[in-house]
């Protein structure tokens, strides 16, 4: 019943007045407006007036409108401004062409509060006309009756966004600030104005800025000014009784930072929930003339002075800063405050400044405060007894130190001064003509924060919270706001109510949920009472976290559903597949991430199947994303993602921004962990649509079916949580896909966009919320002028066409199909990536042998290069020399830099899955591609360096360190704007702009860091003295670990006469010679295998063992690890960089399963006849031969008396190293081995 009456109630309220308006500003340029070009310019979507000690205004000067003169009208704008005032003119007259000079009436934007809003007669020897608060009647003789008031006192902040509404209609003047009218004049003056232009003032005076965005205006006549004026004219808003007034913050934190520093300030623990009680008593002489308090907490704070309520931060990065003079008196003063924490640290500051007559104090929260964890009633007042608060207080750090630094200074937006509530429309940007508007603030307690949006057939919306506060169902009524109800379906495979859905859809008479760290799940309604009930579980995997699984759309056939999983999602099973293998491809040894960040994550990646809803059987249809959190379908039924970058990778070479992705059958967008994603242009990946930079890619929705103008209605929505920013991504049809641009479509500082839908109203909803902010519903709605009636779409004849055929090759990706080879295998050689892309899959859908011969007679090279790539990915070492043959035949002079990337990337295929190349063809390799480098072609210069340095070619080494010494000023992004929209994370972003490593020669020297011969010590000296400049640069979180493990792994290469002869500048100190005991193993041994060894490498494991066990059972005569040991092998010491437990164990178990080209074993034939076999090593003119048995010495051997060097297929190391270990003694070595011979490694904390 209660449903029912509130559903009744939502649909007999008023319905909102769709107003249109004419946008007077594009958000672009100056577009229909005039003025001094040194004084107003167009900068992030906004309108700027900008005057400085430099370029001082002569006399007020305005911008002014070239529409026409406005009579009676409503304008609408949003303004902000700092160092003077501003205003809008209208009704009024341009009187000076050269300085543009207006006078007339001036709806003024003034910092002081009863100025703000106001009437002022701009050059009308008038005055202020109506100061804020004031109804007047001006009678024709210019006297003034006050007949009323109007408004609120509250206290407006000039350097936030406001919204500025004017109704002008006949001599009636209404002002209105933020919803809240201002003025109510009837202005009967003998000098009335009636009509006139409008304008923008830009103030003579002190250096000011003023931005007005979202300008709109309608003209009003008859019926609808007299509706308008009437609106206006009785809005009424509730006066305020402030007994503090909020601060903006100020000019900068000093005042913070002065001695007495605040301490933040807690208890020993800190628990998910934990509430914890503050009081400080403090002793004043007189009243305070002001005093300025600031006060947070992690997570949240409620804050009281002498018993009243000051305010609450509800999130630490938004702290309470203002001025409570009115609530301090002479003699004793209390501060009550309450803390809670919402998971991880937490800690509570507060600084209060106080000047008073009898002079200054200042508060901070350090150990001197009392200090509760439970508490009686009547706590926060001021007489309370406090004497039994005898906890322990911990004092964290000062404020101004990390992890916190100073909230809303060191974390606010560089570009203003803004503690603007994310909750409140006017601090939200939107594109001209659009306006935002609030639908619902989710109470964090009981609805929790949500994260996933979805609608119904009915219209009704559905979100569900990240944690576990479940499901709600939200009815929007007429009035633009929604009615919340709890939706609980019980959990089935695990019990209690369904929440942390991060994908929702209502297909198939039922929603879809996509459980984070659970299953799919399909919900129903088991007894027709129109409420959600019942929960099957599909068959599907768990687990990913924010990594996990995500969104759901329909199919464009309206027969399936798409199914988004992030990058730690575990994949499904799978009946078919459009992509036949894939694997790492990695031609060079792979970096891990600094920090551990996704370490030993593979292939797939993110990944989007095709769920048959009557089967429940899936089908995997793309693969090779980071995490894209949701996908979408445009008009024309192609699928879209936006993918997300790794921010800890900035500055280095494999950074990957944020992206839009087409997603298409077959596709591998490349992402690897650490160093190995691939580049966009692999043959065997597909570029982009779009790059966008840094963020956090959330929710992804189509523009179709919005009551947009037809360029929104086709553009595709993407949402950034970090940088609170709704990208509107408008495509380009561009051969059988899309090229992109973006326009920033609604943004706020902060807004955490979470996920969006176009409601069926047409308008599209979105949420803020996620990782336990505040949470809230807002939606978008378009009040231009142009037509919003669903639009046809027009489309590219050629480019119709060319998706045709893309989607006709996809009919056979995963199926046999008779006809596909000879329909696919023209289109091999096609232009357009993307067709060629679909028909490489279609071919490898084949079976092998019916297309591998074709090869031989294919004359087109990309033709050739691209089934090459197919012969790789789906042969076998049979056809290693075929592949080798076919590639070689080809020239690079005479390839386009397409097809020679192409060749490269075959190459590079080849080596990795069919093996390596022998001797001879090494040779032949090189002598082809080593006249190519360098190359005016970067991306070509990195693969012939990849190529080359895999090869060992002897020159590699010079012509690449060259190209590093030759190279200019790094490229830098256009990420500035975006950085500004959230400074906590935006700060490394600004750091990297500021201060940019050189990324793409740190690349080629990252390729080079494995390479053991082939240099001079002049040439190691270059390379180190580069890192150590790159080091300089700025990064991610990972940048600097990055820098230092390059540096590690290039030493790890060097011999022990260039790492002591480079010590100069690589600050080593360098002695490998062990200088501890070294111990024998005690035993029993046992015949160890991979999975018997990885069970006993489990458990904490002990250093001093490890380290003695690695020079006892040989590993240290010929490999070094942290500095100590042989150097015949490789250097272990990167070891934690590279590979992880399994990969290790298998080497050790199976040492001849993988070997390096460079410390493999060789059969040396002497021109004698003799045959020798061992680790082969170049040192000038002659080699070291060091034989299997560890206990004998090298051979030296001349270059003259060789006659070849053959690798062999058995690995220098014996088998059965392990064999002489007990279960600890193996977990011990394991462990020293895995933390890289570090002992403060993580791995010993456990």
């Amino acid at each position: 019943m209660k449903r029912f009456c509130t559903l009744i109630a939502l649909l007999l309220a008023p319905p909102i007045v769709q107003a249109q308006y004419q946008i007077l500003f594009n958000g672009k340029d100056l577009t229909g407006w005039k003025g001094l070009d040194q004084h107003w310019s167009v900068k992030g979507g906004a309108i700027v007036g900008t005057t400085t000690k430099e370029n001082p205004a002569k006399g007020n000067t305005f911008l002014v409108w070239q529409g026409g003169e406005v009579g009676d009208f409503e304008f609408i704008c949003k303004a902000r401004f700092e160092g003077n005032n501003s205003g809008v003119q209208y009704r009024s007259k341009l009187v000076n062409e050269q300085t543009l000079r207006v006078v007339g009436y001036q709806a003024d934007l003034h910092p002081a509060q009863k100025n703000f809003g106001m009437l002022y007669g701009e050059g009308l020897g008038r005055g202020i006309i109506a100061s804020r608060g004031q109804k007047i009647v001006v009678n024709t003789d210019g006297k003034k009756t006050v007949s009323g008031e109007v408004g609120n006192n509250a206290t407006l902040n000039n350097a936030e966004w406001n919204e500025l509404r004017i109704v002008a209609v006949g001599n009636r003047l209404i002002h209105r600030i933020n919803g809240v009218t201002t003025v109510d004049i009837t202005d009967n003056h003998a000098k009335a104005l009636s009509k006139g232009i409008l304008a923008l003032q830009l103030h003579a005076g002190p250096p000011m800025t003023v931005e007005f965005r979202n300008l709109r205006l309608r003209h009003l006549e008859g019926q609808q000014a007299k509706a308008v004026l009437a609106a206006a004219a009785n809005s009424k808003a509730p006066s305020i009784k402030q007994e503090t007034t909020n601060l903006a913050p100020a000019a900068n934190d000093k005042w913070l930072r002065d001695a007495p520093a605040p301490k933040w300030i807690w208890t020993q623990r800190s628990g998910n929930g934990q509430q914890v009680w503050f009081r400080k008593s403090f002793d004043l002489e007189s009243k305070p003339k002001s005093a300025r308090l600031y006060a947070t907490c992690d997570n949240h704070l409620n804050l009281w002075i002498n018993g009243k309520h000051v305010g609450d931060a509800r999130d630490w990065m938004y702290p309470v800063e203002k001025d409570v003079s009115n609530l301090l008196k002479p003699g004793r003063n209390v501060i009550a405050a309450r803390g809670k924490n919402a998971g991880g640290i937490a800690a509570f500051v507060l600084c209060l400044n106080i000047d008073s007559p009898t002079g200054k104090a200042r508060i901070v929260t350090d150990k001197s405060w009392s200090m509760a964890e439970e508490v009686a009633k009547g706590w926060q007042q001021a007489a309370y007894n406090d004497s039994a608060w005898t906890a322990k207080i911990v004092e964290r750090n000062p404020l101004g130190v990390l992890p916190w630094a100073i909230p809303n200074y060191t974390t606010r937006s560089t570009s203003s001064t803004s503690s603007a509530d994310p909750l409140d429309p006017k601090n939200i940007s939107s594109a001209p003509g659009f306006v935002v508007e609030h639908v619902h603030t989710v109470n964090k307690s009981t609805e929790g924060s949500w994260v996933s949006l979805a609608t119904d057939p009915e219209g009704r919306f559905y979100a569900c919270d990240q944690g576990d506060r479940g499901l709600f169902r939200i009815t929007v009524g007429k009035d633009g706001k929604g009615a919340v109800e709890q939706v609980n379906v019980k959990q089935p495979d695990k019990g209690g109510n369904l929440s942390a859905a991060q994908g929702l859809l209502w297909a198939f008479d039922a929603l879809w949920f996509h459980k984070n760290g659970g299953h799919l799940y399909r919900l129903t309604d088991s007894n027709n009472d129109d409420v959600l009930d019942k929960a099957e579980t599909i068959p599907s995997e768990t687990g990913g976290g924010e990594h996990g699984n995500h969104g759901l759309i329909l199919t464009e056939d309206k027969k399936a559903i798409y199914v988004d999983g992030g990058n730690h999602a575990q994949l499904a099973q799978t009946e078919s597949s459009s992509i036949q293998t894939w694997d790492e491809d990695l031609l060079l040894p792979r970096m891990w991430d600094a920090n551990g960040h996704a370490r030993g994550r593979l292939a797939p990646g993110g990944w989007v199947t095709r769920l048959n809803p009557k089967t429940l059987k899936q089908h995997l249809v793309s693969m090779g994303y980071r995490n894209q959190y949701d996908i979408t379908l445009n008009r024309f039924g192609e699928m879209f993602t936006y993918d997300a970058d790794m921010e800890w990778d900035m500055g280095s070479p494999w950074y990957r921004p944020t992206r839009i992705n087409h997603v298409v059958s077959g596709s591998d967008y490349g992402w690897r962990s650490g160093s190995g994603k691939w580049p966009s242009y692999y043959e065997d990946s597909l570029p982009p649509v779009l790059d966008i930079g840094p963020g956090s890619p959330t929710g992804v929705v189509s523009g179709n079916g919005a009551k947009f103008p037809a360029k929104y209605q086709d553009a595709i929505y993407a949402l950034d949580w970090t940088y609170g920013t709704i990208h509107a991504i408008h495509l380009t049809p561009t051969g059988a896909s899309y090229t992109g641009e973006r326009e920033d479509f609604v943004f706020g500082t902060p807004l955490p966009v979470t996920d969006a839908a176009i409601g069926k109203d047409g308008l599209l909803y979105f949420l803020i919320g996620g990782r336990g902010t505040q949470s809230a519903m807002f939606r978008v709605r378009y009040v231009g002028d142009e037509s919003t009636t669903p639009a046809k779409g027009v489309d590219d004849p050629k480019a119709a066409a060319a998706r045709k055929l893309r989607r006709k090759l996809e009919r056979f990706h995963g199926r046999r199909d008779k006809n596909a080879i000879k329909e696919a295998w023209p289109h091999l050689s096609s232009s357009d990536r993307f067709i060629r892309n679909a028909a490489r899959v279609a071919i490898e859908s084949q079976p092998v042998e019916e297309w591998a011969e074709k090869i031989i007679w294919e004359k087109n090279a990309q033709a050739r290069i691209t089934a090459c790539v197919a012969l790789v990915r789906m042969g076998s070492a049979k056809h290693q020399a075929g592949h080798n043959v076919f590639l070689l035949e080809l020239d690079p002079a005479k390839l386009s830099e397409g097809e020679f990337l192409g060749l490269l990337r075959a190459c590079a295929l080849g080596f990795i899955r069919l093996g390596k190349p022998t001797e001879a063809q090494r040779k032949q390799i090189i002598a082809r591609l080593d006249p190519f480098l360098p190359n005016k072609n970067n991306d070509l210069n990195t693969e012939l360096i990849r190529v080359l340095t895999y090869l060992r070619a002897p020159s590699v080494v010079g012509k690449t360190l060259k190209l590093i010494a030759s190279r200019g000023k790094p490229e830098l992004p256009d990420w500035g704007e975006l950085a500004s929209r959230n400074s906590r994370y935006g700060g490394s972003v600004n750091k990297l702009l500021n201060n940019p490593p050189p990324i793409r020669e740190l690349n080629w020297a990252f390729m080079l860091r494995s390479l053991r011969d082939g240099w001079t010590t002049k040439q190691r000296r270059e390379y180190f003295t580069f890192l150590n400049e790159a080091a300089k640069g700025s990064g991610g979180n990972s940048f600097p670990g990055f820098m230092t493990n390059i540096r590690e792994e290039a030493l790890a290469s060097c011999t022990d006469a260039e790492r002591k002869a480079l010590s100069d500048i690589t600050g080593e100190n360098y002695n490998p010679v062990p200088d501890f005991p070294v111990n024998p193993p005690k035993g029993p041994g046992k015949e160890w295998t991979l999975d018997t060894a990885m069970r006993a490498a489990r458990g904490k494991a002990d250093f001093e063992n490890g380290r003695s066990l690695y020079f006892a059972v040989g590993c240290g005569t010929c490999h070094r690890l942290g500095g100590l040991g042989g150097s015949i092998g490789p250097d272990l010491t990167s070891i934690p960089h590279k590979f992880d437990q399994r990969y290790l164990i298998e080497a050790i178990v199976s040492p001849s399963k993988d070997i390096s080209d460079q410390y493999g074993s060789s059969i040396v034939t002497l021109k004698n006849g003799t045959k020798l076999t061992g680790l082969a090593v170049g040192s000038g003119d002659e080699i070291k031969l060091y034989p299997p048995d560890l206990q004998a010495k090298p051979t030296l051997i001349a270059e003259s008396d060789i006659r070849s060097v053959e690798q062999t297929p058995v690995s220098q190391m014996p088998a059965g190293l392990m064999n002489f270990l007990n279960p600890s003694e193996l977990r011990d070595l394991v462990a020293y081995l895995m933390a890289g011979g570090n002992p403060g490694d993580r791995s010993y904390r456990r």
